[in-house]
């Protein structure tokens, strides 16, 4: 008996350094999940601002934007029936 309590004591301390381990992996994980939510937030304001420009010409020259999107959706449908 007295030769399974070093071997728990042993198995004990091995799993409180793998829970430790865990443990900052775990913190580390959630800071780089943070600062990738706050990368995809200013690229989404990016995209937003990019939008709203691409909104503003369409506005402001209707008529060539539409021959524009035609033309384009003309070109991506001859690429896609290959």
């Amino acid at each position: 008996m007295s030769d399974k309590k070093p071997d728990e004591k042993a198995s004990i301390e091995a799993l409180q350094a793998e829970i430790e381990a865990l443990k900052k992996a775990l913190e580390e994980a959630r800071g780089e999940v943070a600062f990738g939510i706050e990368d995809a937030e200013a690229i989404g304001e990016r995209l937003q601002e990019g939008l709203g420009d691409i909104h503003k010409q369409i506005d402001a020259h209707p008529i060539p934007s539409a021959l524009l999107a035609f033309g384009l959706g003309f070109l991506i449908g001859r690429l896609l029936a290959r």
